[in-house]
């Protein structure tokens, strides 16, 4: 009896644990990868390993990628996707206004456990508008394209980047960003947990069975 009964307590302790274990913390890092893929009005633009810029009428509109590291699992956490810089030199009362076209791509690192070692890319899209931009003032918007809510699996980890966010850029001052969310999610262990209170099930039959032998 003394056996059947800690192979008992062994199974529940087992159980307990299978059932907890997507409850661990891990670590997610994340980078962007921004390209400019059209500028309106005739303008010019350019893509770098650090982002891209594009140029009208002397004012220019600069994309600079970010890295980003140690966000907790499970959490929800507000994200900068990529910096936004305008400068220009067009002396009033003269001003420069385009749109910029952009896709950027994010890279959701996971740092197991729970899961695995793992790395993969989400990407969104959208439209930046300069608009009345000289070296005294302008508008700067950002409408993100459809899709902007983007959901991976990466190494077991649920990530979603929700870009629903626009920092806006001062004119030869402050960058602004684009913006959003990331949550990251572990799924629940429910076929785990299962398997565990099995096993407890399964120790108490044979515990019934040696029993109804002797």
């Amino acid at each position: 009896m003394k056996i059947h009964r800690t192979a008992g307590l062994m199974a529940l302790a087992l159980a307990a644990s299978l059932a907890s274990g997507g409850r661990a913390y891990a670590t997610f890092d994340y980078s962007t990868a921004l390209t400019i893929t059209s500028v309106s009005g005739g303008g010019t633009f350019t893509n770098t390993a650090t982002g891209g810029s594009a140029v009208l009428d002397g004012t220019t509109l600069t994309l600079t990628n970010v890295t980003r590291t140690g966000f907790a699992v499970p959490s929800v956490n507000t994200a900068n996707i990529g910096d936004v810089a305008v400068t220009s030199t067009t002396a009033p009362p003269a001003t420069a206004s385009f749109t910029v076209g952009y896709t950027d791509v994010v890279t959701l690192t996971n740092n197991g456990p729970p899961g695995t070692n793992a790395n993969g890319p989400v990407t969104v899209s959208g439209v930046l508008t300069v608009n009345q931009v000289n070296t005294g003032t302008g508008i700067i918007t950002n409408i993100y394209n459809a899709p902007s809510t983007v959901t991976a699996t990466i190494g077991g980890v649920i990530l979603t980047l929700n870009a629903s966010s626009f920092g806006n850029p001062t004119v030869n001052g402050a960058s602004g960003n684009l913006g959003g969310t990331i949550t990251a999610a572990v799924p629940e262990p429910s076929s785990v947990a299962l398997m565990g209170i099995g096993l407890v099930a399964a120790v108490g039959v044979s515990v019934r069975r040696k029993r109804n032998v002797v």
